[in-house]
């Protein structure tokens, strides 16, 4: 059983859950469940012989109407969500319970379920990522607060604890015996690969801060005084796209950088583009630049906390970039343009790295993992 929020609304989470699932349901044997506290549309992708139940909870409706309404979520309806997800999991008596850290996973582990499982919490989020966000001193004080509820003792009941990347583990989760690492599958198969001989390179994600495109267009202002044949397409939609677009224009890059707005098939995208270009402050796993190897593109990245070290190999697939270097990032993106079988070279080999991310050998990895916790269960 996997427990979300939603499944309805664009997000990685929803996605990744939905892939997981069909994957395992086509195993015979297993029989596979989505519960989810908010639905109010179809799926965003069709699910294949999984069981979606709604306990129709719904948190977020009255969340635009200010902040009483979302304490009224957190309390009042947490009560609710409890009763009614613990009714649901005795009927079914499942051997594997999953949270996907949303509204769930700071009771889940404690729900005296008849069947006794295996509770399981995945972190999407590299595991400092509200402080790494944080504005203000008082944005840093809730930080550390949320991340005393969310990290503390309660999250000690789970039986595994499962991240997106060695570094995360390896930085975050020290002395913590129960953390495991599986990392996210490519969810969106591309149709091709890239020959990298465009003039074109591409980046993608929401227009906020933490993707800090304003560093990457000024980083392409370097570009593009020497080679102002090449363009940069953002894919994306977000808050500081006036913001961007003015920065574009006082830059004098209206020829060579645009903002594409969101779309539904970034791979087609990509697959018209010779890089891929990623210069986020943080990330939980950086699903996007998995999805540019996978249709044969180098890749140029901040080496930001956690995704993109464990997904490039310096000089081999990409390179790796220290975090606000502008002109290093400058440099090697020029190094890319000058020598189109670089391009290629490492274009094939983020191609034959990205196989280890498809769907069928995470899917295994998962099953090895939910096997492993069953036989422990029942040996205790």
């Amino acid at each position: 059983v996997y427990c979300t929020d939603t499944v309805c609304y664009p997000g990685g989470i929803q996605m990744v859950t939905m892939v997981k699932a069909s994957a395992l349901a086509k195993i015979p044997g297993n029989q596979v469940w989505i519960v989810v506290t908010d639905h109010k549309k179809e799926p965003l992708i069709p699910l294949e012989n999984v069981e979606l139940v709604n306990l129709d909870v719904n948190y977020y409706e009255d969340d635009w109407k200010g902040y009483w309404y979302v304490l009224k979520g957190i309390f009042q309806k947490r009560k609710m969500h409890k009763k009614r997800l613990l009714r649901f999991l005795n009927d079914i008596a499942p051997d594997i319970v999953v949270s996907t850290g949303t509204s769930e996973k700071n009771f889940l582990p404690y729900l005296s379920v008849s069947s006794h499982p295996v509770f399981i919490r995945e972190i999407h989020f590299e595991k400092n990522y509200r402080k790494r966000a944080a504005k203000t001193w008082k944005d840093m004080l809730m930080a550390n607060v949320a991340d005393f509820y969310d990290y503390g003792h309660r999250i000690r009941k789970y039986d595994r604890i499962v991240v997106l990347t060695q570094e995360d583990k390896g930085k975050n989760w020290k002395g913590w015996s129960r953390v495991e690492v599986i990392p996210n599958p490519i969810t969106i198969k591309p149709h091709g690969l890239s020959n990298c001989s465009s003039t074109k390179a591409i980046a993608a994600g929401r227009l906020v801060q933490q993707k800090n495109f304003a560093s990457l267009i000024r980083v392409w202002k370097k570009v593009a005084e020497r080679y102002p044949n090449w363009v940069l397409d953002i894919c994306g939609s977000g808050e500081q796209e006036q913001m961007l677009q003015k920065l574009i224009k006082d830059l004098g890059l209206e020829r060579q950088v645009f903002l594409k707005g969101y779309t539904s098939n970034v791979l087609s995208q990509m697959e018209n583009s010779s890089m891929f270009l990623l210069s986020s402050e943080f990330e939980g796993f950086g699903l996007v630049i998995l999805e540019g190897m996978s249709v044969g593109l180098p890749i140029v990245a901040y080496a930001c906390p956690c995704g993109p070290k464990d997904l490039i190999e310096d000089r081999h697939n990409g390179f790796l970039i220290p975090m606000h270097d502008e002109a290093m990032f400058a440099e090697k993106i020029c190094t890319l343009i000058e020598d189109e079988e670089m391009r290629k070279r490492m274009g094939h080999q983020a191609w034959l790295a990205s196989q280890d991310y498809q769907l069928d050998k995470i899917i295994t990895r998962w099953m090895r993992l939910f096997e492993g916790l069953r036989a422990e269960k029942k040996s205790c």
